[in-house]
């Protein structure tokens, strides 16, 4: 038995290092933080199953050997790891390279627990601890941006018309409820998704613990999904109704203690769910181990590969794709070429022009070493709104992971969420500015009648500011990342969003003129 299991140790090196990637957006993606469980929980469900196997009286393993087919298999699964990891060091957010590599680790992995001589029975019983680590991996972006702004409309829907029957008047603008008292934003955290992504984790584990008829554990899935909608929009009501009585302020103090006590009395729904379905669940795991064990057959004899092979070459492989990922993305960062620094300064304080405190939430999100948000307004009087943020080069995955998901951000996505309706796409402009040349997207917006103009820009180190980055939207652009060696770029995130102007002529003049206030250029450090 220990000689045959020492053969599986390479694939605790597929298995940690996919953790560690997959960790960073466990850390970030607040949905997700849940992840950190699932590795232990698939451990969990494993042991209870070689327990169930042991009292069972299953035939011991023989001795470690592969199959040709298995081989074959084997040999595949290994040669798509090499470039989807190599993808996946430019991409570290990317959701498809994300799942292949899973779907891989848990292909291998199968394969070798599968591999254990002939005439030993194959237990499906390994096939769902080893999967239900899937429920980890962040959802494919496009089904989750669906779901989160469908469920966030949904919620906001019907809070509106639960303060209704109070007495609350409330009016729906996109994501945000307004009230007399103000705007309440009803965010990712509130849609319910979060708590749908974390209790589907819970009710399949919980499913698989009690081994619950597939009726049953859909059963259970889908009132999870009930609840998890039911108790988010509950804390929505109580927050907006805590607005209305107390005032807009009151709110932040409300809302942590109410994401966490909801989440709880989700799971706890969800568990007494489970445990009221488990009907004659031991009866069921002793008639289900004896057919698995009954079941088994003598393989038939084919060609094998004894184990030391394959281990040794899974530990090798392992070994030269991380070395040569590595090398490939050093030595560009190595040949990276030094431009003009240039950052935002702020303005002399006076009545119209003021530096605005970042909410904690978007600080959360951006993650930056350098960050100014300001309003004011210019000689014509109208109105100014600035963002700035500033990362240096990265030397962490997470600090990788959120320089990514600031490319994710735009005012394209992020202003149709709280109401506002996008008219016009004007392009790239370049704004000159003390010698250097900003590359900007321009948009026109309409916000309660007004017109909003927006323009944004982010920028990576090495290719300067007369270039917008790759923000990795869509497959092409992440491949070109890759081949780039782009990954530990410093970086720069810069909108600016103006009324009062209705030609787009005049609002770019008035940004020319403001810029020339605000940026500060300098010359590029010399290379060390």
């Amino acid at each position: 038995m220990v000689p045959s299991l020492l053969y599986l140790l390479p694939l605790a090196g597929y298995w940690l290092v996919l953790i560690y990637w997959l960790g960073a957006q466990w850390s970030v993606y607040e949905q997700y933080h849940y992840g950190w469980a699932v590795p232990f929980l698939c451990l969990y469900l494993l042991w209870r199953h070689a327990e169930r196997r042991r009292s069972g009286n299953a035939p011991a393993p023989a001795a470690f050997s592969v199959s040709a087919f298995q081989h074959f298999s084997i040999f595949l699964l290994c040669l798509l790891y090499a470039p989807v990891r190599f993808f996946h060091e430019a991409n570290p957010i990317w959701r498809l390279t994300s799942l292949l590599w899973t779907l891989i680790v848990i292909g291998l992995t199968l394969l070798m627990l599968r591999s254990r001589g002939p005439g030993v029975p194959w237990s499906r019983g390994l096939v769902f601890p080893v999967c239900f680590f899937l429920v980890a991996v962040p959802w494919p972006s496009g089904v989750e941006n669906f779901l989160i702004q469908s469920l966030m409309r949904l919620n906001v829907a019907t809070t509106i018309e639960l303060l209704g029957l109070f007495g609350i008047p409330a009016v729906q603008h996109g994501n945000v409820i307004e009230i007399g008292a103000g705007m309440v934003g009803v965010d990712e955290a509130c849609s319910g998704i979060r708590s749908f992504q974390a209790t589907l984790m819970i009710a399949l584990f919980l499913g698989e613990l009690y081994r619950l008829a597939l009726v049953r554990r859909f059963g259970v899935v889908l009132l999870g999904f009930v609840l998890a909608f039911a108790f988010n929009v509950g804390r929505t009501l109580v927050l907006t109704g805590v607005a209305s009585a107390k005032g807009i302020a009151a709110v932040s103090s409300w809302h942590d203690p109410a994401s966490v006590t909801i989440l709880v009395a989700c799971f706890l729904s969800v568990w007494l769910l489970a445990w009221r379905f488990r009907g004659n669940a031991e009866m069921l795991k002793t008639e289900m181990l004896k057919a698995e064990i009954g079941a088994a057959r003598p393989m038939a004899s084919s060609p094998v590969v004894r184990g030391p092979v394959v281990s040794l070459s899974l530990l090798a492989w392992l070994l030269v794709v991380e070395a040569g990922t590595e090398l490939w993305y050093r030595s560009h960062e190595s040949s990276m070429v030094a431009n003009a620094e240039w950052s935002v300064r702020p303005l002399a304080p006076s009545a119209n022009y003021s530096e605005v405190k970042i909410p904690p939430e978007i600080l959360g999100q951006f993650r930056s070493d350098e960050d100014k948000h300001a309003r004011w307004v210019d000689d014509r009087g109208n109105s100014w709104e600035l963002y700035y943020f500033r990362w240096f080069p990265a030397h962490s995955l997470q600090k990788r992971v959120a320089i990514q998901m600031a490319k994710t951000h735009g005012p394209e996505k992020c202003l149709p969420a709280v109401g506002m309706s996008l008219k016009s796409d004007l392009g790239t402009i370049t704004v000159p500015i003390a010698g250097i040349e900003l590359a900007m997207q321009h948009y026109m917006f309409s916000a309660e009648g007004r017109l909003l103009h927006v323009f944004y820009g982010i920028y990576e180190d090495p290719t300067g500011s007369a270039k917008l980055a790759n923000r990795r939207k869509d497959f092409g652009s992440r491949v070109a990342a890759a081949l780039a060696g782009s990954r530990n770029y410093g970086q720069r995130f810069l909108e600016l969003a103006v009324t009062g102007y209705d030609r787009p002529e005049a609002a770019k003049a008035a940004l020319v003129q403001e810029l020339g206030k605000l940026i500060r250029v300098e010359a590029p450090e010399p290379k060390r």
